[in-house]
């Protein structure tokens, strides 16, 4: 039965303190009341139309420059351009390694003297004492130099004139092309002769008495030679 009464009192004093009822006080004055319980939400409304579209805006300001790229494929060459100028003249290298020692070129030589005085004349005369004749140029059974390869030669002869007149020539392949006269007078003379002659492998030289004058003389003390040497 309390609690009866209990929750009549709060039901009475809800209703007279609801919005718009007043309770006047003696000076008249309005007290308000304890407000109510809200009321429940209501429905949402229907969505209005949609507006339209704006205008495009002012182009913005320059942005900040991009990370560079990853490098593409290498291109095909292009054409060749034109010469540049001259470079200036570099320094000199370090010297090189020393050269293993090379090996002297054989120079064809020979030096042979007249063993028997005045030889016949028309053939080649036959110098039979060796003094030096590198790899056999010189065949002392024919008298003649025969070259091994195509050079040039230097050819001298030194001889001792004695009893009569001298008168050499020198061939070469049978041609004329030195002459060497020399007149006796008295004792033992002495003359000499050289030329120089391109020769091709084969080719042949040798020194002839012309003229049956062959005063060439040679002893134990007088020499008659005919040298040569590939330049």
């Amino acid at each position: 039965m309390g609690k009866l009464m209990c929750l009549t009192v709060i039901i009475m004093v809800s209703i007279n303190n609801t919005p718009g009822n007043c309770q006047t006080t003696k000076n008249n004055e309005c007290i308000a009341g304890v407000p109510g319980i809200p009321g429940t939400p209501g429905t949402n409304g229907q969505h209005g139309p949609s507006g339209r579209d704006g205008k495009d805006g002012q182009p913005g300001s320059k942005g900040d420059p991009g990370k560079p790229g990853e490098q593409g494929p290498h291109g095909p060459p292009g054409k060749m351009g034109p010469p540049g100028a001259t470079g200036l003249i570099g320094f000199p290298g370090a010297p090189g390694l020393k050269g293993q020692p090379g090996s002297c070129p054989s120079r064809n030589a020979f030096h042979v003297g007249l063993k028997t005085s005045n030889p016949s004349g028309g053939t080649p005369i036959k110098f039979q004492k060796v003094f030096y004749n590198e790899n056999d140029v010189y065949n002392v059974e024919t008298g003649i130099l025969t070259s091994p390869v195509d050079g040039v030669y230097y050819l001298t002869y030194h001889i001792t004139v004695y009893g009569k007149n001298v008168h050499l020539t020198l061939k070469h392949n049978s041609q004329n092309v030195q002459y060497m006269y020399s007149v006796y007078s008295s004792g033992t003379q002495q003359a000499s002769g050289a030329s120089i002659l391109v020769m091709k492998k084969g080719d042949k030289a040798w020194l002839e008495v012309y003229q049956e004058k062959n005063g060439l003389y040679a002893d134990s003390d007088d020499d008659t030679t005919f040298s040569g040497f590939m330049i």
